[in-house]
């Protein structure tokens, strides 16, 4: 029998597929909070991903929390006036660690990546709960997520990202 490229593809992606969910399923030991919890779970993800520096930028509608991680990673959080993380993103040489910034939005993201059958240097979820597009650079990664029911009033994601 003869294996051709485009059957290697998927079976590639199959046990990618799987080895993601063995990892998942490992590292759950460990809740951390992120997109769509209490402003509180800034702190503690600012310590899970071995920030370096924390800022925060007010605005009317939202407060910025940025980091930079031990790697080189640039986060950034935004967490609405009534205290909630409604969108977070990030770039830099490597991909943070996605448990902890997207939260309990985890899970949709990890079904989606293995699910997905487009491009390799970028992936987009349009979901009503979750909104998020990551992409593969030469030189690194950058991507955002959000929540679309919790961004503010009068907030545009394009002034986000």
């Amino acid at each position: 029998m003869y294996t051709t490229r485009r059957s290697g593809s998927r079976r590639r992606a199959a046990i990618t597929a799987g080895l993601m969910a063995v990892v998942a399923g490992l590292s759950g030991g460990t809740a951390h909070a992120g997109l769509g919890e209490s402003v509180d779970s800034v702190a503690r993800d600012h310590s899970a991903l071995h920030g370096q520096s924390i800022a925060v930028t007010k605005t009317v509608a939202y407060d910025r929390h940025e980091m930079v991680t031990a790697s080189g990673v640039q986060c950034r959080e935004y967490a609405s006036r009534d205290g909630t993380v409604f969108a977070v993103a990030w770039s830099g040489p490597t991909q943070p660690d996605l448990k902890v910034l997207l939260g309990s939005h985890y899970n949709e993201y990890l079904a989606a990546a293995t699910a997905h059958h487009g491009g390799h240097h970028v992936l987009s979820v349009a979901t009503p709960g979750l909104v998020l597009q990551i992409t593969r650079l030469p030189r690194g990664f950058v991507g955002h997520a959000h929540v679309p029911d919790l961004v503010p009033a009068g907030t545009t994601v394009t002034e986000l990202y």
